[in-house]
C-alpha cells in the first residue's frame, strides 16, 4: 500500500528549513531536509545501495543539467544518499 505524503506538512517543513538556514541554524535545517527526503523518497537509500547505475545516472544529471535549479536538486539527492551511507 502506497501512502501519499502530506504535502501541506512537507511545504511547512521546507519553509521552516529555509528559515533555519537564513538564521544560520544549519543543523536544524539539515534535519528538516532529511525528514522531507525520507517522506518523499521512502526506500531511496536501499534502492541506491542495490542499484549503482541509479547513482551514476544522478551524477551525470547533476553535472550536465543546464537548469541550475534541477542540477542543485540532483546534487541534493546525492548528498542525501551519501549522508545515509550510500557509497559512490
Amino acid at each position: 500500500m502506497m501512502i501519499e505524503p502530506n504535502m501541506d506538512l512537507l511545504e511547512a517543513m521546507r519553509v521552516e528549513a529555509n528559515l533555519c538556514y537564513e538564521r544560520g541554524d544549519d543543523e536544524d535545517g539539515d534535519a528538516l531536509v532529511k525528514s522531507i527526503f525520507d517522506q518523499i523518497f521512502p526506500g531511496l537509500v536501499e534502492e541506491a545501495k542495490r542499484n549503482p547505475t541509479f547513482i551514476y545516472q544522478l551524477i551525470v544529471l547533476a553535472n550536465t543539467e543546464k537548469d541550475e535549479m534541477k542540477a542543485t536538486h540532483y546534487k541534493s539527492i546525492l548528498l542525501y544518499l551519501k549522508d545515509n551511507g550510500v557509497k559512490f
